[in-house]
């Protein structure tokens, strides 16, 4: 099955523990991707939110694009046909290619407050970001700062209008309520949440309530399920790959479609994944359960058509 997983923080761990992309002891490895049939992987550079939200965060992010190209590099030296996805007619021509990556920052403190650096950024590849970790940022509110009830800053908003010039997905995993509100009014282009789940169905803050999910179907949006078990479920040790096919079955009925949601494993950014859905060469069970729960047609969707959909409209 050709798979779209809109975010995994594998880079930052091959960062930290100077291990490779191709073959590793983490959540996720290109050899292990590439054996359940290959696809699309986000690439998400986290940025430290309290060490790097007001300063350092561009130097610490330079550093993971390194290690992305480097690792990308011994990939095609390597014989793997991987394929950057840059533009949207890099997304037309995905299905070509074997591994695809597409290169995200995962918090706006990445920026240090400057939008030439995200000009830079946009020139060394990197085609979504994730305006705010959990707290709070120059750009933003995170969802640890609900009771301040603020949501996008002027400078946020000059992001959001440049991330949309640009041709970069904006990302709204992790914002406040209120951000994301600001962030649907202010975007001339559809937007995502990369990796998370339903509110209604674990009732935990990072999770997306029934009229944000509405609001994402009815503007062209796209959801990915997240993996981590304390959003899948009340108590995290009953995580399993049932519960990622009720969120999954949730959203498709809230949003009156089987068109905009689909997968953000989270993997190698979570401590607590479902514990028959907690590595790469998983997604083969998840895929055959799925298989028994909706159509050939929808299952495509969710694999890989919805999100590929998404990114033909904003990059």
């Amino acid at each position: 099955m050709f798979l779209c997983d809109c975010h995994c923080d594998t880079i930052s761990e091959l960062y930290k523990q100077q291990k490779e992309l191709w073959s590793n002891d983490l959540m996720l490895d290109a050899k292990r991707f590439l054996a359940n049939g290959g696809g699309l992987q986000f690439i998400a550079m986290y940025v430290p939110t309290e060490e790097f939200r007001w300063g350092g965060g561009t130097r610490y992010t330079l550093k993971l694009v390194d290690k992305y190209i480097q690792e990308t590099r011994k990939l095609a030296e390597r014989g793997v046909d991987i394929h950057k996805i840059l533009t949207a007619d890099d997304v037309e021509h995905a299905k070509e290619h074997a591994f695809n990556t597409l290169l995200a920052i995962e918090e706006g403190g990445a920026l240090d407050g400057s939008l030439e650096v995200l000009r830079v950024y946009y020139e060394l590849g990197v085609r979504c970001m994730t305006l705010t970790w959990s707290n709070r940022n120059d750009i933003a509110d995170g969802v640890n700062e609900e009771e301040s009830k603020s949501g996008l800053t002027r400078f946020g908003r000059q992001v959001v209008a440049e991330m949309n010039r640009l041709g970069m997905a904006v990302d709204v995993s992790h914002i406040s309520t209120y951000g994301f509100w600001d962030v649907l009014e202010q975007s001339a282009k559809p937007i995502l949440a990369t990796h998370s789940c339903a509110y209604s169905l674990c009732a935990h803050p990072r999770n997306l309530r029934d009229n944000q999910l509405r609001a994402l179907a009815e503007t062209q949006g796209f959801v990915g399920i997240n993996f981590a078990g304390q959003f899948l479920e009340p108590d995290y040790h009953d995580a399993c790959i049932d519960s990622v096919y009720r969120h999954l079955a949730y959203m498709m009925d809230l949003m009156g479609s089987d068109d905009y949601v689909g997968f953000g494993s989270d993997f190698d950014g979570i401590s607590h994944p479902p514990y028959n859905l907690n590595r790469a060469e998983h997604w083969q069970d998840l895929f055959a359960y799925l298989a028994g729960k909706f159509s050939a047609a929808t299952l495509d969707k969710i694999a890989h058509e919805n999100c590929l959909a998404y990114l033909k409209r904003v990059l």
